[in-house]
């Protein structure tokens, strides 16, 4: 089986959301028009930690066989307008999308109880070549750690919206097992500082549960 194309969906919640966002009549509707979709394989959804006001939805954090089944979707001339109706439940404005094509199986890193995920760009003038090797490097590095430092799976590939930007989706038993082992591991820190300087990181940790 080839691998599948993840969906990041962002835009900021719904105070109903926010109030409860385990509440499942909330994103119902709006989810099983996606689960009914063809090549849609895994749904989960969830608040960010640091901003809680952004809500997410993944296809996959949604995942799709590939992306194409997403923009047949797109494509529906009466089921796309309703999922964006029912997303009005949950999402206060229309999401802005990434999508990221893995180079290994996402679902162990998007199913963990923390789910942390950095957009890498290239800065203007930097080897493209050189950061995909460190991004995947930095993968490799993290999923080699030791069970105790808390990184459960890691991820990475380039993304379809932005030839210069790669996706990294790591999980983690929790955000401070992240925070505490990137400050500490040589390796990490030291993979980290050559990373940044050909490149911007932005990142955000969602708790995701499956749907």
């Amino acid at each position: 089986m080839s691998l599948p194309c993840v969906e990041v969906a962002d835009a900021p919640a719904t105070e109903a959301f926010l109030a409860n966002p385990k509440d499942v009549s909330l994103v119902q509707p709006a989810l099983d028009i996606l689960k009914k979709s063809p090549g849609i394989i895994k749904v989960y959804y969830g608040l960010q930690t640091e901003e809680r006001k952004h809500g997410y939805v993944f296809n996959g954090e949604y995942i799709w066989e590939k992306l194409q089944d997403h923009r047949n979707l797109q494509a529906e001339p009466e089921i796309y307008p309703e999922l964006g109706k029912q997303c009005s439940r949950f999402f206060t404005q229309r999401s802005e999308m990434v999508h990221i094509n893995p180079t290994a199986d996402p679902f162990k890193a998007i199913g963990s109880p923390a789910t942390e995920v950095a957009s890498i760009s290239l800065k203007a003038g930097q080897s493209k070549e050189v950061l995909e090797q460190q991004v995947g490097l930095l993968a490799a590095t993290v999923n080699g750690l030791p069970e105790h430092w808390g990184a459960i799976s890691a991820v990475w590939g380039p993304t379809v919206e932005r030839d210069d930007t790669f996706g990294l989706i790591i999980g983690w038993t929790s955000v401070d097992a992240h925070w505490n082992t990137v400050k500490t591991v040589p390796e990490l820190i030291q993979l980290l500082k050559e990373i940044r300087e050909i490149a911007d990181i932005s990142l955000i940790h969602a708790e995701l549960t499956e749907y």
